[in-house]
């Protein structure tokens, strides 16, 4: 009768593979750290325009006046990565539009940086 000798192979990472995991995670969860924030500005961005574009008053507005109403909710609503003079507004025939382009740049460590480009164009439908 002969012994069987299996052999049992191992199962899972070894202690290399769940560091090289772990620094990737460290990489991606340090990424989505410094991206968080801009996201959250920009939501802010967009949600201040959108209420501005809301307003029923706005249809009566000259340019000036729309990025005077701007300014005054930037600064309320603390908005840092972009000014009033940042965004491009214009008002032709029955159509008013706030137009947002700009970047933010965040380092991750050494010279490695994330960049992050938002652009949108928002309007409105006003009576002529």
């Amino acid at each position: 009768d002969g012994i069987m000798i299996t052999r049992s192979r191992q199962r899972g990472l070894s202690l290399l593979g769940w560091v090289v995991v772990l620094i990737v995670l460290a990489v991606f969860g340090t990424a989505a750290f410094r991206m968080v924030p801009a996201y959250m500005e920009y939501n802010t961005i967009r949600s201040t325009i959108n209420s501005v574009l809301s307003d029923s008053k706005t249809a009566l507005m000259s340019e000036r006046e729309v990025r005077a109403a701007l300014s005054k909710r930037f600064t309320i609503n603390q908005v840092d990565a972009i000014g009033v003079n940042d965004l491009a507004i214009s008002k032709e025939g029955g159509l008013l539009a706030v137009g947002v382009d700009y970047e933010v740049r965040r380092p991750l460590f050494y010279n490695v940086s994330v960049v992050m480009h938002f652009e949108e164009t928002f309007d409105k439908t006003i009576g002529r």
